[in-house]
């Protein structure tokens, strides 16, 4: 008779006993011993490591695309005008014209008291033609003012709608065109006559007695001719600067009716203070030519 081998009882007791002293350890937070410690460990590391940097990289798409911009996003309007080349105001009106060159007015048209031609001091002075009718210069003397203008048909809508004095000097040759006074009150904002770059602005003695200021302009596409402007203070532009025509301020009026006898005083209220201007032919290449008079 074959004797089977005893079969062996497990005691479950130790078993719970030992489960219950290792639970017990790691809720007290002592560390196990090296037979207690059990490592746990992925049956498939390779996969692991796969799913885990497809996950990252799901984050990251998502990430970018939000901070994308949309495509259906409203895109900012790109101007077609430099901003440098945009008018801040509308053009004062054009009053004359010398060969390319448009004249606008250098005092609003609001602001304006008179506007009259005559002839300049300097013999380089160009003549410049008028785009608006002559005064009576008769009735101007006899009322002492400036004459209304009568309706014009047909004038651009860019040229003033007023009138132009024609004032003689006795003691200067040439017809009453060279120079222009634009009149207004001490203080009135004066703009730039012509589109250009200033090429100086310096001081200036009147009949070599009182303080001035001159102001030199280089018309656009015209190295020939210099536009002058005297009578002016509190200038605001310097050599250099770009300057659009009867958009730019340049200046101030300033008071020289306390000082001389303005002729255009006989056809204004105020004593007839103004911003003179004309412009000069240039005989050599960075010469300037000074008005020479009021």
């Amino acid at each position: 008779m074959t004797r089977r081998p005893p079969v062996r009882r497990i005691r479950t007791n130790h078993v719970r006993e030992d489960f219950r002293g290792l639970t017990a350890a790691r809720d007290a937070g002592l560390s196990l011993g090296p037979r207690q410690r059990r490592r746990r460990t992925s049956p498939y590391p390779a996969l692991t490591i796969a799913v885990s940097l497809l996950g990252l990289a799901l984050i990251g798409w998502m990430l970018s695309w939000e901070s994308a911009p949309s495509q259906n996003a409203a895109l900012p309007e790109v101007s077609a005008v430099a901003v440098a080349d945009e008018p801040e105001r509308d053009p004062t009106p054009r009053f004359a014209q010398e060969g390319p060159t448009r004249i606008h007015l250098a005092v609003d048209p609001a602001q304006l008291t008179a506007l009259a031609f005559h002839q300049a001091a300097s013999r380089t002075a160009l003549p410049m033609t008028s785009l608006v009718p002559d005064a009576d210069m008769a009735l101007a003397a006899q009322i002492k003012g400036v004459p209304q203008a009568e309706p014009t048909e047909g004038l651009p809508e860019d040229v003033w709608g007023g009138v132009c004095l024609r004032m003689w000097r006795s003691n200067r040759g040439g017809m009453p065109d060279t120079a222009v006074d634009m009149g207004g009150e001490p203080g009135t904002p004066v703009w730039s006559p012509v589109t250009g770059t200033v090429v100086a602005v310096k001081p200036y003695l009147l009949y070599d007695q009182h303080d001035d200021v001159e102001l030199h302009i280089r018309p656009e596409g015209r190295q020939d001719i210099d536009v002058v402007l005297i009578h002016i203070t509190d200038v605001l532009v310097k050599p250099g600067d770009r300057v659009l025509g009867g958009v730019t301020r340049i200046a101030s009026i300033r008071k020289m009716s306390d000082k001389i006898e303005v002729q255009l005083g006989g056809y204004t209220t105020n004593g007839g203070d103004h911003v003179h201007m004309q412009l000069n032919r240039i005989q050599a290449p960075g010469e300037l030519a000074p008005a020479g008079g009021s």
